[in-house]
Parts: C-alpha cells; sequence; structure tokens
C-alpha cells in the first residue's frame, strides 16, 4: 500500500525509510503480486532502506527480478544472479556488488521425502484406514473447499475413523470458528502435541495449512500441485524429530518410518490434453490454471521419485518454472493463456504501482489519485464478505458472535463473488431494506448476511462443516 495510490500512502513509506524490510515466505506469486514487490523494493532501496528475502522454493527467474528491483532503486550496477545457484544460496547485493554463496544446512532439517502416486481417491482413504489403524496420524491436503468437503463427508459416512477423530480445515469458516480449528488443529498436530493427542487423528484440509502454521504429521496425502506449493506441503510431513511412537525428540534419528509425500494425481500421460487432470481433480485445474506447470510439476517428480532437501530443491523448482522440460502440445493453449495472464496481470500492477521517479506529484499515478477507483494488493477473482447474523426477539440484526469488541469481525468469512451468486438462493438472508440499513451503519458497503440460529447453526452453516453450498 505505501507505493500504491491508497490514502496516507506517504506516511506508510515514511514509516519504512531507513528501516530493514523483512519479508518471509516469497514463492512463485501470481505476475500481479511479484511486480508490486518488485515495486516496493525499488522505493525501499531508493530511501536507502535494506531488506531481507526469505525463501524455501523462490525460482531463479524471480530471484533475479527482485534483484534488480532493488538495485534500480538504489543506483547500483545490474545485478544479475548466477545461474548455477544451489540451494540453500545467500545472494548479497550491496552498493559494492552483488556476492553469492552456497550455505551450510543444518542436519535435523536434510531429508529425503519418497513421493508415491495414486490415482483414485479410494486408494487415499485406504492409506489414511491403515495410517489410524496403526495409531498414526494423518492429512490429506485437498485443493478446493468442495473437495475437502466431500472427502470428510465420505470419512464420516463410512463410519471407520471415529467420528471425535476426524477434523475440517478450510477457509469458508466465520473467523470465531476458524480460530477454534486452528487451535484444534494445533493441539492434535502441533509442535509439542503429546503422543495421546496425535493418535489415530485425521486432518483433511486446504491450503490453509501450507504454510505458517508449524504442524507434523506421521503421513501425508496431497492433490498435485505446482512444485513449490508440494515442496512447502511435504514440510509439514515428519516435520519435526519424533520416536516411533510419536513423542518428541531433541537429537537425530528420526524413528517413525521414512517419511512417504502421497500424491493423488491423474494417470501419467507423456502426451496430456485438456481434460487429463480426470474427475476427480477438475477443481485442482480452476485453483491452478496453468495445467503445463502442473505436467511438469509431475514429471520432474517421477523423475526425481523423491524430495530431496536441500540437494534437489533447486533442479525442482526451476525446471518446472524455467520450463526446463517442453509441456505436450495438448497442455500448450492453456499455457499459453496462463502466461498471457501473468503479462495481463503485470500490466495492471504498473499501472496501479506508483512513479518513483516523478516524485510527491498528482501525476505519480496513472489514475490521478481517483479516489472513486479502489486498488487491491492483490489481483484474484473478487470475493464477498459474508457476515453470519442472528435475529433477536426483536427482529434485530446481531452477530454470530456476541462479543464487545469486533462481534462483527469475528463473525466474517469470506468466499469468492462467483460462488456467491451460485449458492446464495439456498441461504436465509435478511431483506434487502434490513441489508442496506446495515452496510450504512457499519460501514460495509458489500456485505452479505446469512441467518444462523442463536446456536450459529444452519442447514448451510455449522461449526464442523463450515458454509456449504
Amino acid at each position: 500500500m505505501a507505493v500504491m495510490p491508497f490514502r496516507h500512502q506517504s506516511l506508510r513509506l515514511l514509516g519504512m525509510r531507513d528501516k530493514i524490510l523483512l519479508l518471509d515466505e516469497v514463492h512463485a506469486y501470481d505476475g500481479y503480486m511479484v511486480k508490486l514487490l518488485e515495486g516496493l523494493l525499488h522505493f525501499h532501496a531508493a530511501q536507502g532502506g535494506s531488506a531481507i528475502i526469505l525463501s524455501a522454493t523462490l525460482p531463479a527467474a524471480l530471484r533475479e527480478k527482485l534483484l534488480n528491483a532493488f538495485s534500480d532503486g538504489a543506483g547500483f550496477m545490474s545485478a544479475g544472479g548466477s545461474d548455477n545457484a544451489g540451494y540453500p544460496w545467500l545472494s548479497h547485493l550491496t552498493s559494492s556488488g552483488l556476492l553469492e554463496q552456497p550455505l551450510a544446512t543444518r542436519p535435523e532439517v536434510q531429508r529425503t521425502v519418497a513421493v508415491n502416486w495414486i490415482q483414485q481417491r479410494q486408494e487415499a482413504l485406504d492409506i489414511i484406514y491403515r495410517v489410524v489403524a496403526t495409531g498414526q496420524c494423518i492429512c490429506w491436503i485437498r485443493n478446493t473447499v468442495d473437495d475437502a468437503l466431500d472427502t470428510y463427508q465420505q470419512l464420516l459416512h463410512e463410519g471407520i475413523v471415529p467420528e471425535q477423530d476426524l477434523l475440517l480445515f478450510h477457509s469458508r469458516f466465520a473467523f470465531i470458528d476458524r480460530i477454534a480449528i486452528e487451535n484444534k488443529t494445533l493441539n492434535w498436530f502441533g509442535n509439542n502435541a503429546p503422543v495421546s493427542e496425535r493418535r489415530g487423528k485425521v486432518l483433511i484440509a486446504t491450503q490453509v495449512v501450507e504454510q505458517s502454521l508449524d504442524l507434523d504429521f506421521d503421513w501425508m496425502i496431497t492433490d498435485l500441485a505446482p512444485i513449490d506449493l508440494l515442496i512447502q506441503r511435504a514440510g509439514r510431513l515428519q516435520r519435526h524429530i519424533r520416536d516411533a511412537h510419536g513423542q518428541r525428540k531433541s537429537t537425530l534419528p528420526d524413528e517413525r518410518q521414512p517419511p512417504i509425500l502421497h500424491i493423488l494425481a491423474p494417470h501419467w500421460q507423456e502426451q496430456a490434453e485438456e481434460g487429463w487432470l480426470g474427475q476427480e481433480l477438475k477443481g485442482t485445474g480452476f485453483v491452478y490454471t496453468d495445467h503445463a506447470c502442473l505436467w511438469r510439476t509431475q514429471a520432474l517428480l517421477r523423475q526425481h521419485g523423491e524430495i530431496r532437501m536441500p540437494d534437489n530443491a533447486r533442479a525442482l523448482v526451476d525446471g518446472v518454472y524455467e520450463q526446463k522440460i517442453a509441456a505436450p502440445a495438448g497442455l500448450q493453449t492453456i499455457s499459453d493463456v496462463a502466461f498471457g495472464k501473468v503479462l495481463s496481470q503485470r500490466s495492471v500492477a504498473a499501472q496501479n504501482l506508483l512513479r518513483y521517479d516523478l516524485g510527491y506529484d498528482r501525476e505519480a499515478s496513472d489514475f490521478l489519485w481517483d479516489k472513486d477507483r479502489e486498488f487491491s494488493t492483490r489481483l484474484g477473482e473478487e470475493s464477498v464478505d459474508v457476515y453470519l447474523a442472528r435475529k433477536d426477539i426483536d427482529g434485530q440484526l446481531r452477530p454470530l458472535v456476541d462479543e464487545i469488541d469486533f462481534c462483527w469481525e469475528k463473525s466474517r468469512l469470506s468466499v469468492r463473488k462467483s460462488w456467491w451468486q451460485k449458492n446464495s438462493g439456498t441461504f436465509q438472508c435478511p431483506d434487502e431494506e434490513t441489508l442496506a440499513c446495515f452496510r450504512k451503519r457499519h460501514h460495509r458497503p458489500s456485505g452479505q448476511i446469512v441467518l444462523v440460529s442463536d446456536a450459529g447453526e444452519a442447514s448451510y452453516y455449522s461449526k464442523r462443516f463450515g458454509l456449504v453450498g
């Protein structure tokens, strides 16, 4: 926001002056986010600031873009990175030039994760049942909320795993319920979770567990995803050292069976064509639109047979994102569309960024600081804020969360606009007049209200399933 025409932009920029900017979990963002990040580094360097960028899966091309953005802002000479960068790798850019060198890795983070391919949902369920029978814990990361819901409901229906040992975690929960689920997830699978909490537990989740949360699963299943995300997910597989029973240890070796990442993917097709993901992963194709990226991920992991950190991290990430292997002709059209989208995103970001060379000037924005124009730090499908509410005996709206502070925010969840348009007709909502009063009173011009009972439940919402269509 400091480098875009938001209100108080200059104060945000002033607050960063001469500071050290720390960016963590930087990876293969979309074109819009990358361009904004380049702009931020340019502005920050021009003001005399420093930056530390941390990433476990940074493609070489993105590393070079970020180095050049900082170099341009600081007025340094061009900073082309090494073509032979390993991992871990340090790039140190100063006025004296670019210094790059490999870094040593601690033994406890050196690991090899075998890859096992599965093609059917039933294969994944059978793995879950075997793991639970041995008293260990497992997570299946699905790429869409609907797929996660379907899987969770199937596990409940089949009844092999006790209901109290199953947990569902996705993004369509009200904030208050999502925090409760997150805490339960950490209690079951966190760093210091005792054996008694971990034993026989199953988590069905989406990308919400991919980063940030310090989780440790004995076994893991994942839907096919881009390579950097699979590496992130594998980082939650046997993350901490434990004995054979799952008790935390402080020193190597880990006494559990060697880690295996089970990946649900289509049958391997050397000459894959549109629709190759199949029905089970149809949703995956909508989430990750560059199907050639998914194909290259599958191809390289089949070739390597494992994720060996840190030894083959660079080969895997750059092999996918630098297109070291050609995708089949049948996926080229989809890939071209995805690439065109990236270029379009970068163009939109360039328009939304301020121009540093023009200084504090109205002309620094392509849109002349139009107060009616909305800007965003993310570019994706438009979302809708949904607030869960109940009606009191007087017919007045009350938030789901009956607390003094931030009661409406704690009752909120966010969904895609297209999903809302498709499913909102199945929800009980207040009349237009009541909704308009809510929006005006609480300054939420596009918010939507969904009514639930005093207990926070409805046929379409529960603390267990979240909001379902």
